[in-house]
């Protein structure tokens, strides 16, 4: 929980305003994934100066009144999808 989230190197962003969506890509492995709404600013908080628990208290205070272990539970799972498609990875250190 006290790792830093930074983005693969070898990630494209191929945002749609019209469908208010993003999709990313790892481009050593070809896997796209399309990001809709709460997944896109998951995404954009992943920055390299964020951990686990940094990401949650935005997510908190951004959807006020959501279930927060519920929250928790769904960031850490998708944290790690975005992982295993080699699109994030965690480090012991910012940036």
């Amino acid at each position: 929980m006290n790792q830093f989230w930074h983005r693969a190197k070898a990630v494209a962003e191929v945002p749609d305003d019209v469908e208010e969506r993003l999709v990313v890509l790892n481009l050593e492995r070809g896997s796209p994934l399309v990001l809709l709404g709460p997944a896109a600013f998951i995404w954009e908080l992943i920055d390299g100066t964020r951990t686990e628990n940094d990401i949650l208290k935005e997510l908190a205070s951004t959807y006020v009144g959501a279930d927060e272990s519920s929250m928790a539970e769904h960031v850490r799972n998708f944290l790690a999808g975005l992982s295993s498609h080699g699109l994030a990875q965690v480090s012991d250190s910012p940036r």
